[in-house]
């Protein structure tokens, strides 16, 4: 047997290998991290969409019923959406009624804020809403 010639190797250049492989492995992780924070912000929105979803359509049903009741639309609407925004972990910031029409504005205790419309649909021909 005979021994292959040995590549000269300087003494700079010993361990480089090792110094580029842990470079690709912070910039993986770091990338990841990025990746991982921004999911985290799109599901955070997606929740707070889906409470002031839920929030708006109870103050919405709420305020029809107390229309049809001859009693105060906008004090029923808006604490069904504060118990609708509740339920869901988030804080009811406004809420606007009009007639059986609910407009909620919620923030989630990460910050992130949603809005959201609910109401009967007002559809005729020719019809005006007042």
């Amino acid at each position: 047997m005979t021994d292959a010639p040995r590549r000269a190797v300087s003494r700079g250049d010993r361990g480089s290998g090792s110094v580029v492989a842990l470079a690709v492995v912070v910039a993986a992780v770091l990338l990841g991290l990025a990746l991982i924070a921004a999911a985290a912000e799109a599901h955070s929105r997606v929740l707070a969409q889906h409470a002031a979803d839920q929030a708006a359509l109870a103050g919405a049903y709420a305020a029809r019923g107390a229309l049809a009741m001859g009693a105060d639309a906008t004090g029923a609407g808006c604490e069904a959406a504060r118990e609708g925004a509740r339920a869901n972990g988030v804080a009811l910031v406004r809420c606007a009624v009009r007639r059986a029409d609910v407009t909620v504005e919620v923030r989630a205790p990460s910050g992130v804020g949603a809005v959201a419309v609910a109401g009967p649909a007002f559809a005729a021909a020719g019809a005006r809403s007042p």
